[in-house]
């Protein structure tokens, strides 16, 4: 993650499961990332879904009963019940994208998982289809397939929402809504609720996420860094403000990471 780029991440999706693979979206440009992991049989820990602020479709690829959900991002850390020994397949909206498919505010599906088969009822047949497929690389081909048909261009992501996240991603979540406002000339409130439908959340919350996933992010490249320069590099007013956060967001503590006994 750079400065002006922000890719939405659920590290523990890579950290607690078998099989990861992974591959960067569509050339669209809608889609963030395209993964795939199995789930241990053998490990009675749930798995940690941490805030992202965008939207999942997330295939169980079980043979006997294969389902598709729509996630919507988390506010605070939040553990995941998946099926023991199952394989999954997701597909990751970049955030402020995925309203083109779904045809609803995103606020609708934020801290819920919700059946795509409730949300598009014609879905059935693709979800076989994507769940029951050889390999990774045909279950991305069959859901481009899938996703081309239910895309509308005519419900493209406003130009105020695109610049919104550019300017929070480029400030790394240092950036206050008063500001954002000011800088649009619209009320902070317009500002809010707009950004609520098309994102999911609130600027406000947005902004902490993009600074949280940076921080992840970080703690996993420098390994040897201090807490405390690690806080200020990624936007914290300081070490105790860094390690808070990061608690709230990943149910476990920077040290935990870095000693793989996370939860």
């Amino acid at each position: 993650m750079n400065n002006s780029f922000y890719l939405p991440e659920q590290p523990f999706f890579k950290l607690s499961t078998r099989q990861f693979v992974s591959r960067v979206g569509s050339s669209s440009g809608l889609l963030a990332q395209y993964y795939s992991f199995k789930v241990p049989s053998n490990d009675d820990r749930a798995i940690v879904a941490v805030p992202d602020g965008t939207i999942d479709i997330l295939f169980h690829c079980s043979d006997s009963a294969p389902t598709a959900s729509v996630c919507g991002s988390v506010k605070k850390g939040k553990q995941i019940e998946f099926k023991k020994g199952s394989l999954y397949f997701g597909a990751r909206f970049f955030p402020g994208t995925a309203k083109q498919i779904l045809k609803s505010p995103l606020s609708k599906f934020t801290d819920r998982e919700i059946l795509l088969d409730d949300i598009q009822s014609n879905s059935d047949e693709s979800v076989e289809l994507i769940c029951g497929a050889g390999s990774f690389d045909e279950r991305i081909s069959l859901f481009e397939k899938y996703y081309t048909h239910c895309n509308n261009d005519k419900d493209c992501t406003p130009s105020l929402i695109s610049f919104l996240l550019k300017k929070i991603n480029t400030s790394c979540g240092e950036i206050r809504v008063q500001a954002l406002a000011e800088e649009t000339g619209y009320s902070t409130r317009h500002v809010s609720n707009v950004f609520k439908k098309y994102v999911g959340i609130s600027p406000k919350l947005f902004s902490r996420i993009v600074r949280f996933q940076r921080s992840f992010s970080l703690l996993r490249l420098q390994k040897k860094v201090t807490f405390a320069d690690l806080a200020q590099n990624a936007g914290y007013y300081d070490q105790a403000h860094f390690i808070n956060e990061f608690k709230e967001f990943s149910m476990n503590t920077p040290t935990q990471i870095i000693h793989g006994s996370f939860c």
